[in-house]
């Protein structure tokens, strides 16, 4: 559930979901970044695999670069989970507003047309697309590792759709054996998972895009 603050200074509501256990909702600060970083190096020094620390750390890097130009107000990670049961996988939530108050519309007709976006399975108020970037040897940190990026946008009720909150897994996806295809896939059906059981706190849920139900957008605004 949120706490007042985040009503207040992001408009989002008190919402629940659902976590796994060992997963744990910290506020979004560079306090909370440092002692997960830290605690996630050590655990994979423990498991002797010193590659996927600087993986993972180049990871969190491109996830940080997303907070510093977005309303992130929360992170989900693991936090007490042994070291071989560690993913390379965070959860961000972050609150978008439409331009000048207008509502999103056209964002998530944009969506549907060019990102191949569609209603999450078993949560059709929930609008979900993927993303992929590739590795890019001698850049940024940021730009270090492969990564898949899962959003989910789910409209702020009673704000005619002019609020979302936002969820924006990021997955490490390296181009070696060090994490296998199968288990990409397992964190995301993952990620489906715990998205799936959002639910606002006593408000009525609005559809994402009440006009485009059940049908793929042909124009945005």
């Amino acid at each position: 559930m949120n706490d007042l603050r985040v009503e207040l200074q992001y408009g989002i509501p008190p919402f629940r979901i659902a976590l796994p256990p060992g997963w744990r909702r910290k506020a979004a600060s560079s306090e909370t970044e440092r002692s997960d970083l830290e605690r996630a190096a050590q655990l994979f020094r423990q498991a002797g695999r010193p590659d996927l620390e600087a993986q993972y750390r180049a990871m969190m890097a491109r996830v940080r670069q997303g907070m510093a130009r977005s309303k992130v107000f929360a992170i989900f990670r693991q936090e007490e989970v042994e070291a071989e049961e560690l993913l390379p996988m965070t959860i961000t939530a972050s609150a978008v507003d439409g331009e000048g108050g207008a509502n999103l519309d056209g964002w998530i007709s944009e969506a549907f047309r060019t990102r191949g976006a569609d209603f999450l399975e078993d949560a059709k108020h929930i609008v979900r697309w993927e993303a992929e970037s590739s590795a890019m040897p001698g850049g940024s940190d940021i730009g270090a590792v492969a990564g898949r990026t899962l959003t989910y946008v789910l409209p702020v009720p009673a704000t005619n759709r002019s609020r979302a909150l936002v969820f924006t897994t990021t997955i490490l996806t390296p181009d070696s054996a060090a994490i296998s295809e199968s288990a990409i896939r397992g964190m995301t059906v993952l990620s489906d998972l715990m998205i799936s059981t959002v639910a606002w706190e006593q408000l009525a849920e609005e559809p994402a895009v009440p006009e485009l139900a059940g049908q793929t957008p042909t124009h945005g605004s």
